[in-house]
C-alpha cells in the first residue's frame, strides 16, 4: 500500500476494524472496480478510529488517487433523514483521516435492498459536506442490491 491510503493507516490503531469488503446484513456494494491500495474500515467493529458516542455510520473506503467513500448500508427503504445524518458523520470522520495536504475527491454512497423512486428523489436533493474547502462533491450513488 502506498500514497493516500497508506498515508491513513497509521491513523488505525487496531487492524480488527480493517476489512476487504463492504458488506452487512446481506447487502453490500462491490469493489471489483474500486481503485487500489484501497483501506476499507468497517465503523462497527473493534478498534474503529471514532469513539461510541459518535453517530453510527457503516463504512469508510480511502483510495489511491484521492478518493473517500462514505458508506451507509441499509436493509430496507431508508429514512433519508437518519442516513444523511450517518453519512454526515462518516464524512467528518474521513475529514478527521484524510491528510490535510491533499485535495480528496469525496462520495457518500447508500446501499439499499429496496430504495422507493420517492426515497430516490429525496435522496438526490440532500446534501453531504466534506471538509469545506479542500472537498471534490458530487451527486449521491444510491446502490440498490
Amino acid at each position: 500500500m502506498n500514497g493516500f491510503a497508506r498515508s491513513v493507516r497509521p491513523k488505525i490503531a487496531n487492524t480488527a476494524c480493517l476489512v476487504d469488503g463492504i458488506e452487512k446484513g446481506g447487502c453490500g456494494v462491490s469493489l471489483v472496480d474500486a481503485p487500489r491500495p484501497r483501506l476499507v474500515i468497517d465503523l462497527d467493529k473493534t478498534g474503529a478510529p471514532l469513539g461510541k458516542a459518535q453517530i453510527k455510520r457503516d463504512f469508510l473506503l480511502f483510495a489511491d488517487s484521492d478518493l473517500v467513500i462514505a458508506v451507509e448500508i441499509k436493509s430496507g427503504n431508508p429514512n433519508i433523514t437518519q442516513a444523511k445524518r450517518q453519512l454526515q458523520a462518516g464524512a467528518n470522520a474521513a475529514d478527521r483521516l484524510a491528510p490535510r495536504d491533499v485535495r480528496v475527491t469525496f462520495r457518500p454512497v447508500l446501499a439499499s435492498k429496496s430504495l422507493r423512486r420517492d426515497t430516490q428523489f429525496k435522496l438526490r436533493q440532500a446534501t453531504v459536506e466534506f471538509g469545506s474547502a479542500r472537498r471534490s462533491s458530487g451527486a449521491w450513488p444510491a446502490v440498490r442490491r
